[in-house]
């Protein structure tokens, strides 16, 4: 009895939805992404049992066939290009019609009536995925990586990803290079300004602070704050975009504007800028602030992975300094963790 399941992307998504079949006593003969052959007839009440133990691994069942294609969709994007042989060199429209055994045009229509974007944005999404992935496991060139995707051209692949990213494909590597730390250096005595208290911070070992601000008298006003402290070298930008640019700088915390796009109007939001920051897996520390005191806001700015989200009033610059130093103070726990962990 074939069963569908929402969100499975990867195969650690696979192993996910096995233990929880096993855990219910359910045999199985396939677990794909996004769709699993059961060997027993699923009752109502067992169909019950395995959405709770789904939903509490953040998948779903689905039994809408409009949502089942969409899935199908979603997981023929991913299989075409996790092929073991690169991307599958054909037209892709053409091999997802005889895939799903749909005129492409239906398919189109449906996933962009459904998700809000098209299958090829999707696919090119996906794509770019694959190549961060490829190129932070460094084992090929981006000339090899652009074959093996079935880029026309270096430049094609570069200027798509430089799109979709916000920094080129060399500029990634730079930042991945930049944050890795070779596995000896864990548990050390590090000289490394994040891991001290703000009052120990010398001149000679400033933290590097982003401020991202589309208003250029707060930005100037908290700039000079922080430098006054004389613990801060401080780098300004007046959109997401240029902050992005320049992550290759290496800040130890970004202070993000929560609406970013006052000025230029097509500029990416807070949100947005944050979400394209933790896509590169950078690791950065993200404060956002905002004028909004909407505890529907924070929240939100917490789920995209914000360390805190700060209002802008008169005691702001206080509150800022405050949860930077619980930063540093996180990072030095996590430090000696992993100096245990290598140890045991």
């Amino acid at each position: 009895m074939k069963i569908y399941i929402k969100h499975m992307v990867s195969n650690r998504c696979k192993l996910a939805v096995k233990q929880k079949l096993i855990n219910l006593g359910l045999h199985f003969s396939i677990v794909d992404l996004g769709e699993v052959d059961v060997m027993e007839n699923i009752t109502t009440k067992m169909r019950a049992l395995l959405s709770i133990e789904l939903n509490s691994i953040g998948f779903e069942l689905i039994d809408d066939k409009k949502t089942i294609l969409i899935e199908q969709i979603k997981r023929t994007i991913i299989e075409s290009i996790d092929h073991k042989e690169g991307l599958i060199k054909i037209n892709f429209s053409n091999y997802l019609s005889e895939k799903l055994n749909y005129d492409y045009k239906y398919l189109a229509n449906l996933f962009s009536e459904v998700q809000g974007t098209t299958i090829e944005q999707t696919l090119i999404i996906h794509k770019i995925e694959k190549v961060k992935e490829l190129i932070t496991y460094g084992e090929l060139s981006i000339s090899d990586i652009s074959r093996y995707l079935n880029y026309s051209s270096v430049p094609h692949l570069s200027a798509q990803f430089k799109k979709v990213v916000g920094i080129s494909p060399s500029q990634f590597l730079k930042l991945k290079n930049i944050r890795r730390k070779p596995l000896e250096e864990l548990g050390k005595s590090a000289k490394s300004p994040s891991l001290k208290s703000l009052s120990k911070i010398t001149s000679e070992n400033k933290l590097k602070l982003f401020l991202v601000e589309d208003n250029p008298v707060f930005l100037r006003m908290l700039e000079l704050q922080f430098l006054e402290l004389g613990n801060f070298e401080v780098e300004t930008f007046t959109t997401g975009e240029l902050c992005i640019k320049n992550l290759v700088h290496n800040p130890d915390i970004i202070i993000l504007d929560y609406h970013l796009n006052s000025i230029v109007e097509n500029a990416m939001t807070g949100i947005e800028t944050m979400d394209k920051i933790n896509s590169l897996n950078a690791s950065f520390p993200i404060i956002m602030l905002s004028s909004q005191d909407k505890i529907e806001v924070a929240v939100d700015c917490l789920h995209h992975k914000a360390v805190d989200y700060v209002v802008k009033n008169e005691t702001a610059f206080l509150r800022l300094q405050k949860t930077i130093t619980t930063i540093l103070s996180y990072q030095k726990m996590e430090k000696k963790l992993s100096w245990f962990e290598n140890r045991m």
